[in-house]
């Protein structure tokens, strides 16, 4: 989930969070369907995932969570010496080969895929680009913080920053999130350490679409290396920008007579985006779906 059962059962009640539990789950089905069907070489691991309180309140919340979760057959075991949870369900991959073997698969299917082709407008059943236009009974924005340079969207632009080592010996075992989900790291198949997050250190700055590392949250990303013994070379800085939802949950659905969106993932994509692309491809065939209103953008 984006963040613990107890804090999204404070957000939206227990009933719609086990909902958006379930969903996530659904994620997992479907990574594990779609890497097996079409071959997709991605590093997909199951190792589960760790969850790291960064104080007292948080570690309560953690604990009390995998005590409910479990009983909804969740395999997660706690630890209070590290005032952690560890759910071994959970899994990485590599999201560019991921998404590379998507697209060869949809393009395998008959999907046309036009790279480096601004989409400059959309109307109903038109978008156009420098290129020339594309008519079609129905339109999907996928744009995620750009949606709004498109259509009306109450999706913000929020900047995630990260850095990747050289590969190192073993350090974790498995991807963590801590601090409320604002610290995040794993060690990639081929021994390269990955940290991001910290955004909360600097939340005034960490808005807009400018997708160039600070020194300020670097800073702290370095310091996360230090503290672990970490003393393989830095390779790679970067950021990116993040589409954030009013109330982190994605917008999934129709805007428009002949325009969907999906995006809106809050800095979850990995956890919602499969489970919400087959609600979004059930919404454009014409079928219900039962977590339909979830995501509603209307809501």
């Amino acid at each position: 989930m984006a963040e613990n059962f107890v804090a999204a059962s404070r957000r939206y009640g227990d009933d719609k969070a086990l909902r958006i539990w379930r969903l996530t789950k659904r994620t997992h089905e479907l990574v594990r369907s779609l890497v097996a069907r079409h071959g997709i070489e991605c590093e997909l691991r199951w190792n589960g995932s760790d969850q790291i309180a960064g104080d007292e309140a948080e570690w309560r919340e953690i604990a009390e969570s995998a005590r409910r979760l479990a009983a909804h057959d969740a395999r997660v075991s706690v630890d209070a010496r590290t005032r952690s949870a560890t759910y071994a369900d959970d899994g990485d991959l590599h999201p560019v080969k991921w998404v590379r073997g998507l697209a060869h698969a949809a393009a395998s299917a008959g999907a046309r895929i036009h790279e480096d082709t601004r989409v400059e407008s959309v109307t109903s059943g038109e978008a156009r680009t420098a290129r020339g236009s594309v008519r079609a009974g129905t339109i999907l924005l996928c744009t995620n913080a750009y949606t709004g340079h498109l259509v009306p969207s109450r999706m913000r632009p929020v900047r995630g920053q990260m850095l990747a080592t050289a590969p190192t010996a073993p350090v974790f075992a498995r991807p963590a999130y801590a601090n409320r989900g604002y610290q995040y790291w794993r060690q990639t198949a081929d021994g390269r350490v990955v940290v991001g997050g910290w955004r909360d250190t600097a939340v005034d700055h960490e808005v807009g679409e400018s997708e160039q590392p600070t020194a300020e949250i670097q800073s702290h990303l370095d310091r996360f290396l230090a503290e672990h013994g970490i003393t393989a070379p830095v390779t790679h800085r970067w950021a990116g920008t993040m589409g954030f939802s009013h109330d982190a949950l994605p917008y999934v659905g129709q805007t428009d007579a002949r325009v969907f969106v999906c995006g809106g993932f809050t800095g979850h994509g990995m956890a919602f985006g499969p489970a919400c692309a087959e609600l979004a491809a059930t919404l454009l065939l014409g079928r219900s779906h039962p977590d339909a209103d979830l995501f509603d953008p209307a809501r």
